[in-house]
């Protein structure tokens, strides 16, 4: 691959924040639907979402449509630590703005990352083997190294995206935490 993370970063960032706020409501209501007919979401209780930024598939949706499951949005950690925790959200509006200017949950149940049943995660690129390119800061493949050394423990971990944020082959890293799958507005990727 020619493309560096970073340029291929930036491609993928300009692309998603091009679509439309049609087609980004579009998106979102088909991806949603998909996902509710996978197994892995329709066994989870409990289950780990993201508040969209920079034109993110927007999955905040989801609370309202199965009050039966428990939501749960990521909260930064204070430095230098470097875990991600979840924590209890019901749909409700947030004040709070991470050093990022995302809103986060300020209190409330807070999970560790392994008690999860699914998690919904970000990207910025993927491609169908299970590769994800994330912001760059590390927050899930650092959250989720566990998975690494405990084959099969914690949560499914399905990331969610635009399918214009695939592509055929991404460079990974030896910290990298594949996706088992990843659902956009176009199908369902099972991977590995």
């Amino acid at each position: 691959m020619s493309e560096s993370k970073a340029e291929l970063r930036r491609r993928m960032r300009r692309a998603r924040r091009g679509l439309s706020t049609y087609r980004q409501r579009l998106a979102a209501r088909t991806a949603l639907i998909r996902l509710s007919r996978t197994p892995e979401f329709r066994v989870a209780t409990r289950v780990g979402i993201y508040w969209p930024m920079d034109g993110e598939l927007d999955l905040l949706g989801l609370p309202r449509r199965f009050p039966d499951k428990r939501f749960y949005l990521p909260r930064l950690p204070a430095e230098p630590r470097p875990h991600l925790r979840f924590c209890r959200w019901r749909g409700t509006r947030l004040t709070y703005r991470n050093r990022y200017g995302i809103p986060e949950p300020v209190r409330g149940d807070s999970h560790a990352p392994m008690h999860l049943d699914l998690v919904l995660v970000p990207l910025v690129a993927f491609d169908p083997s299970g590769a994800r390119l994330g912001m760059g800061a590390g927050f899930y493949d650092r959250t989720f190294a566990f998975k690494r050394k405990l084959a099969g423990a914690g949560p499914k971990m399905i990331g969610a995206a635009h399918q214009l944020q695939c592509v055929d082959q991404l460079p990974t890293d030896s910290w990298d935490i594949p996706l088992d799958a990843v659902i956009t507005d176009r199908q369902l990727y099972r991977c590995h």
